[in-house]
């Protein structure tokens, strides 16, 4: 996601290393697993990769 003057931009998600850690670093955020999958079902890098990967 891209942010430039106050807009919003949206991409899909690559299969590179960086992706993976950025929706690891949401996923095992405790405000965000608030709403998505609960505080005690945190997302690791390595799941992420497992799950997400191509």
């Amino acid at each position: 996601m891209l942010i430039k003057q106050d807009r919003i931009t949206i991409r899909f998600m690559q299969d590179c290393i960086q992706d993976y850690q950025l929706m690891a670093k949401w996923l095992t955020d405790e405000n965000v697993l608030e709403f998505y999958e609960g505080r005690d079902n945190p997302f690791p890098l390595e799941r992420i990769i497992e799950t997400y990967q191509r």
